[in-house]
């Protein structure tokens, strides 16, 4: 099964900057069709993975109070792309390097630090070039106060998007929410404590023992880059990110 998790990864790794390729195949795939930028299109919330994606997606439909068609959780520069084409309201979510990377091998083992840093890298580079087309949301924002990034969404897209309100009550019906679609995702009748997208104590623990692994020289230089790569997105021409 690793080897096959490797193969895909190495495939998609070559293709999902690509739109016309890339979103081509999710709209084929029955699991990814419903979460492909099409022509109903509401909105776009994408980022490299671990970045408070599924929170986002969670909390945005939650505050809406109505079914809402979001492109999402493909993880792909071509998603993010794809809507700048089409003037579709957009998301992109962005999370300190270290902080996403260990967190994906935890859910992720088959994926090497080093390909985690280098798909890190090539995600924001590839979208970098569309910085003034989206928004940005960095993940500290986005899980203490998202309704001010669906208030630069309006601001910036003449959209009128209901900001979530971030109180105790609403972050447990968002989390339960976060619950059900993690479940649905990976047809689990139980949360998988390693890949859920909400805190998690036990998760925690066991990013504290993948550190060892950005230590290589190799990993130390990719995560500065990574970092560069970070500073450089966030940097924002009005001030506040996105």
């Amino acid at each position: 099964m690793n080897v096959f998790k490797k193969m895909r990864h190495l495939l998609r790794s070559q293709i999902d900057i690509y739109p016309t390729v890339y979103l081509t195949l999710c709209r084929i795939r029955p699991k990814t069709r419903q979460i492909t930028v099409s022509k109903d299109t509401e909105i776009v919330i994408e980022g490299f993975p671990r970045s408070a994606n599924t929170f986002a997606v969670a909390a945005f439909t939650f505050a809406q109070g109505r079914p809402v068609k979001i492109a999402r959780h493909l993880h792909a520069p071509a998603q993010v792309i794809e809507a700048v084409r089409r003037g579709i309201p957009c998301i992109v979510l962005i999370r300190k390097p270290r902080d996403a990377v260990l967190s994906l091998l935890v859910r992720e083992p088959h994926i090497s630090v080093e390909e985690a840093l280098k798909d890190y890298i090539r995600f924001y580079r590839s979208v970098a070039l569309y910085r003034d087309k989206f928004v940005v949301g960095r993940f500290e924002e986005v899980t203490t106060d998202f309704g001010e990034v669906v208030r630069r969404v309006n601001a910036r897209f003449g959209t009128n998007f209901n900001p979530f309100e971030h109180t105790d009550k609403n972050l447990h019906k968002v989390f339960q929410i976060v619950e059900e679609m993690h479940k649905e995702a990976h047809g689990l009748r139980e949360v998988k404590e390693e890949a859920v997208g909400r805190p998690s104590v036990y998760r925690e623990k066991l990013k504290k023992r993948m550190e060892a692994k950005l230590e290589t020289p190799k990993a130390r230089r990719l995560l500065l880059e990574a970092e560069e790569v970070y500073a450089m997105f966030i940097g924002d021409k009005e001030g506040v990110v996105g």
